[in-house]
């Protein structure tokens, strides 16, 4: 079975289906075969991107009625774009069938917040344990200028919590990659190569 990374939210606008699309891009450029797996059957987001590309994205982009244990057994890595604000049991759910657990974050005293909420109830199931450390944020639309993102990132690692150490900035990039269903590192746009030198340090990061 391959090795299952979910991404969830329960803050809109953090970026969540750009994370989950770009990272798979990412593990299949690396080699990794890969599967991304739309489970926000009110938005679809990973499967509308992938619907805008001329040619895909290289990589399955399946709805959950789509995924077949055949599929998955080929696989080395599925990345689970989740619904958006998902319930309390949906999560319970999540956490006994994903191996790691992303919470893309902000870095806005809000968004901060409520991942520190969330990644509260994921620590009280047993998720976010400092033995397991199932479940990290990850902080996403950082501003390129400042250092917003590297203080955010050790006030929440002094608080306890699991960050990954790469920062995930905001560019323009990512938005052309939406409107035309391909990633960051196919637009063109003078940060582009700079947005995808993050995404693929995430992605070793994370595997």
């Amino acid at each position: 079975m391959p090795r299952v990374l979910a991404i969830t939210s329960e803050k809109g606008g953090v970026g969540k289906s750009t994370l989950a699309v770009h990272l798979a891009g990412a593990f299949a450029e690396r080699g990794l075969a890969t599967v991304l797996i739309d489970e926000d059957g009110r938005v679809g987001s990973s499967l509308r991107w992938a619907a805008r590309a001329e040619d895909g994205l290289g990589l399955p982009v399946l709805a959950p009625d789509d995924v077949k244990p055949k599929r998955l057994a080929a696989a080395d890595v599925a990345v689970i774009d989740t619904e958006g604000r998902p319930k309390r049991k949906e999560l319970r759910r999540l956490s006994e069938r994903a191996d790691l657990i992303l919470v893309p974050s902000g870095v806005s005293a809000l968004e901060l917040d409520s991942t520190r909420e969330l990644l509260d109830f994921l620590t009280g199931e047993g998720v976010g344990s400092a033995g397991g450390r199932k479940a990290r944020i990850v902080l996403t639309r950082v501003p390129p200028v400042g250092r917003a993102g590297e203080d955010a990132r050790e006030n929440l690692r002094d608080e306890g919590l699991t960050v990954c150490n790469t920062l995930v900035r905001q560019y323009a990039a990512y938005q052309k990659a939406a409107e035309s269903g391909t990633l960051a590192r196919d637009v063109r746009d003078a940060r582009a190569r700079v947005a995808w030198a993050d995404i693929l340090a995430l992605s070793r990061e994370l595997l």
